[in-house]
């Protein structure tokens, strides 16, 4: 059972909208497994915290407001102080067999055809070399944007830190996940985005040790646990946002996603359903029936291991589905 499960089935039987203070305390009571974990006793035993049972309680309560304000089966009432939860109306009841409802659900979603991937994985391996070419030769990114990709990815393995959430949090910025004034794209605050991480310790943890050429339904269904509980865009689309925060935490299995180069080469348009089912149902497509096959290719890979080796001369090439995603790049560039 994942969190947003757990919530889903204390508001099924709750008469009446209840506050995310009651839901904490029917967590605290039915599902413990949600309370107290290794990752929370961490936290306060590291100091940022005074008082372990006031510690706890915030830690959760933070953990189900960004649950219930992000995921579009809960309504939120703010009318009242605090807000009031319920489940949004024709919302299905958590059952144990749910995950299956799911991934059935998934299959019938896809928007891009097994067909398109496969025509997209045999061009990027034809065509490896030259799109990673016109990729360095356009030098389009440099400056604050690779200084701050760098610096997440160096202290990736404390997901959790301050210092790695400020690098990834300027490393969206600086990649343009931040428009000022009226229009564009939108980030929540610091602090909404922090949280929303910090919760996810121990499955953050987990995650780092999946290997993508190793990926199964329970690896899969946890990454779609952290995918769907991030607060990082305060505007409607996440799969942008999410899988760029994803990868710089778990770069080995989540590679970034965007709509003006990914979407661009492997869907053929940039219109995205702004619903995290969906969105998630998309990166995971991407990932599994694009980058993996890709950077799986042993060829691709002794090739790919080359250019990461040469730092000074490919900095961008920091990972295998890094690399996939600069030759993505480079592709539209040789179409320029």
């Amino acid at each position: 059972m994942t969190f947003p499960e757990a919530i889903t089935s204390i508001l099924s039987v709750a008469a009446t909208p209840i506050t995310p203070q009651e839901i904490r305390e029917a967590i605290k009571n039915k599902y413990p497994q949600f309370y107290e974990t290794p990752s929370q006793i961490r936290n306060v035993k590291n100091g940022h915290y005074k008082d372990i049972d006031h510690a706890l309680d915030q830690i959760i309560l933070a953990h189900i407001y960004s649950t219930v304000r992000t995921h579009k089966h809960f309504f939120c009432d703010g009318s009242s102080k605090p807000i009031k939860v319920s489940l949004q109306a024709g919302e299905v009841v958590y059952r144990p067999d749910r995950t299956e409802v799911v991934h059935q659900r998934e299959r019938r979603s896809s928007i891009i055809s097994p067909e398109k991937l496969r025509e997209k994985t045999v061009d990027m391996l034809v065509n490896c070399e030259k799109y990673h070419e016109a990729y360095y030769k356009a030098e389009t990114f440099r400056g604050p944007s690779l200084y701050f990709h760098q610096r997440a990815l160096e202290t990736h393995r404390s997901p959790g830190s301050l210092a790695h959430l400020e690098y990834v949090y300027a490393t969206l910025a600086s990649w343009g996940m931040h428009r000022m004034g009226k229009g564009g794209s939108k980030m929540q605050s610091f602090d909404t985005f922090r949280r929303s991480i910090e919760v996810l310790g121990d499955r953050l943890t987990e995650a780092q040790t999946f290997n993508f050429r190793e990926m199964n339904d329970r690896k899969w269904a946890l990454l779609r646990d952290i995918f769907q509980s991030l607060a990082v865009m305060a505007s409607g689309t996440s799969i942008v946002g999410n899988s760029k925060v994803m990868h710089h935490i778990l770069p080995n299995i989540v590679p970034p996603i965007d709509r003006e180069y990914t979407l661009w080469y492997l869907v053929g348009n940039k219109s995205i359903k702004n619903d995290l089912d969906s969105e998630w149902k998309l990166m995971k497509d991407i990932i599994s029936d694009f980058f993996i096959p890709v950077a799986s290719n042993r060829e691709f890979e002794l090739t790919a291991i080359g250019w990461i080796a040469r730092k000074d001369q490919y900095p961008w090439d920091t990972s295998l589905l890094k690399i996939v995603d600069n030759l993505v790049i480079g592709s539209k560039k040789v179409m320029s």
